[in-house]
């Protein structure tokens, strides 16, 4: 009995130590629109269920021969502090749902390998927000930033943009007054420690965006897609 009951342990160590291979249970069935998916073979996913809430959980998917595969998530992140919203406009403080690409990354601090421009921002880069100007919704460097632009360096100096993941959000083309600087970045906290909600960007905890830098490949066309269950339509867990 004694030989037996140590061959049992044995059995059950190796089987902890030395995973079976990847089953059909793996396999994540997306059900989401194809039109926002498109030819990407890499999904950020950012969701909820209620359209004003400020708060949101993100996966991250990658494609392979047999079916979708989750490679991170679900984690919790804080959106726009009004929400998801098919017509973001700017200062309105909501989230713009739909399916983005990735033009860049930026920040201050170094970035892994993962084929996406990297920008080292300094003083005096910024994002055009006034819509009285041509360089609306671009960054730009050189001039001093003044009111009504985001001050990349200063912001990222005091945390949130350390490191930025850009979303092609009002891009191409840029329509004035539509909004932009939508990206991806660290969260921003109160006094008290408790997480902001953003003014239309997607957050997360350093530690976590790291990750997600870490995973994301511009081999895999890459896109975010954000919103409600209902606009996007509902992943299969």
């Amino acid at each position: 009995m004694r030989v037996f009951a140590k061959f049992a342990l044995c059995v059950v160590i190796l089987s902890f130590v030395f995973p079976t291979t990847t089953h059909a249970d793996d396999i994540q069935v997306l059900n989401i629109r194809e039109a926002l998916v498109g030819e990407a073979q890499q999904l950020v996913v950012v969701e909820n269920a209620v359209k004003e809430s400020s708060s949101a959980k993100l996966s991250v998917y990658i494609k392979s021969e047999v079916g979708w595969h989750k490679q991170f998530g679900s984690i919790p992140v804080r959106i726009g502090r009004s929400g998801f919203s098919e017509r973001h406009r700017e200062d309105d403080g909501t989230t713009p749902m739909g399916s983005y690409g990735i033009p860049s990354v930026f920040g201050i601090a170094p970035v892994p390998e993962n084929g996406f421009p990297y920008i080292r921002i300094r003083e005096n880069y910024c994002w055009v927000l006034r819509q009285s100007e041509k360089t609306y919704n671009t960054m730009v460097k050189g001039s001093k930033c003044v009111r009504g632009d985001e001050d990349l360096y200063r912001i990222a100096k005091g945390g949130p943009y350390r490191r930025s993941i850009v979303l092609d959000f009002n891009m191409n083309p840029v329509v004035r007054g539509h909004g932009g600087a939508i990206f991806i970045h660290s969260h921003s906290y109160y006094a008290s420690g408790k997480i902001k909600p953003t003014s239309g960007c997607v957050s997360m905890t350093s530690a976590q965006l790291l990750k997600v830098l870490k995973l994301i490949d511009s081999k895999l066309q890459t896109r975010v897609v954000m919103g409600t269950k209902s606009f996007l339509g509902s992943l299969s867990r």
